[in-house]
């Protein structure tokens, strides 16, 4: 009895080891998904890049509509026009 009873303790562990390993091996294919760059993580850098080129090319234009009006306003001001240059 005591070989029975040491055998089902030997397949009890490796039964237990076969479960663990299942679990490392899903927890490093879930972790491969998210750091891939095609993941998640790389998708969302991907849509942070095209909110920052949306943003800086808004601002890019903001930044001529103003100096546009400021230089209207400079030549007003001076009374200097390209006319009178």
């Amino acid at each position: 009895m005591s070989e029975n009873t040491r055998i089902h303790d030997l397949y009890r562990k490796y039964a237990a080891l076969e479960r663990r390993i299942n679990k490392l091996e899903d927890g490093l294919q879930e972790l491969d998904q998210v750091v891939d760059p095609q993941g998640w993580i790389g998708e969302a850098f991907k849509l942070l890049e095209e909110d920052v080129e949306k943003l800086t090319t808004e601002m890019s234009e903001l930044r001529q509509e103003v100096n546009g009006k400021l230089d209207l306003i400079l030549k007003h001001l001076t009374g200097l026009s390209d006319n009178q240059q």
